[in-house]
């Protein structure tokens, strides 16, 4: 059931939260926006999984950690960490985790962590997988390259051009497995020789790093 859950976080958190959404989120109006949607999120898994529709006290106490994560990370972390990747990494783990104990609390181990606990459950996997690299990865290395948003106005169509290559790469490494990075970062080699922009995730770097996130996701959702 983790698999689950960790599917749903992922869309909310990033394939659901604009730019718009982020800033927004300094408010509590933004921020119950946010986390409405990460509470639909869950309860939408029991369209898919009906065992689902027991857990929904689960799913509430992980949408309040997840309100009260996200106002410290908007409110305080600035204030407390740096380089400001620090908080965004931070906030990934607090949430992941809050959905780990949660369940634990919820449900026997096997239940939480076996493949075999849901159809659904190596599908979803394979989704986050693919969120991870075609999405939260182009994010994360914003917020690493760019974290005062200087480029903001090329950035919609950088992260589009970095799902592309994040989405192809980690296709191609589900194929040929290890021989998928070099092959993805000779590729890429070439086509940042002529960079659209000067957004970071345009440069060499940005989409090197894209790719052997993906490349490196891929190979390891390979292994199952």
């Amino acid at each position: 059931m983790f698999y689950l859950f960790l599917l749903a976080h992922l869309v909310a958190d990033f394939a659901l939260q604009p730019l718009w959404l982020v800033r927004r989120k300094r408010q509590w109006s933004g921020l119950c926006i946010h986390v409405a949607i990460v509470l639909a999120c869950m309860l939408a898994l029991t369209l898919l999984d009906p065992a689902a529709w027991h857990l929904w006290p689960a799913m509430l106490a992980i949408a309040v950690v997840h309100l009260a994560a996200d106002r410290w990370k908007v409110c305080y972390a600035d204030r407390v960490l740096r380089p400001p990747l620090l908080p965004f990494l931070l906030d990934q783990v607090i949430h992941v985790a809050t959905l780990a104990v949660a369940l634990m609390l919820t449900l026997p181990g096997d239940a939480v962590w076996s493949l075999d606990a849901s159809p659904l459950a190596l599908p979803a996997l394979y989704a986050s997988g693919y969120i991870v690299a075609a999405l939260a990865t182009p994010i994360a290395l914003i917020v690493l390259l760019d974290p005062g948003f200087a480029h903001a106005g090329s950035a919609a169509r950088a992260r589009v051009r970095s799902l592309v290559a994040g989405a192809g790469v980690l296709t191609i490494a589900l194929v040929a497995g290890p021989l998928a990075l070099p092959l993805a970062l000779a590729g890429l080699a070439l086509a940042a020789r002529r960079s659209p922009s000067e957004h970071p995730l345009d440069t060499p770097t940005g989409l090197m790093l894209v790719a052997f996130a993906a490349s490196a996701t891929g190979v390891a959702l390979g292994m199952l």
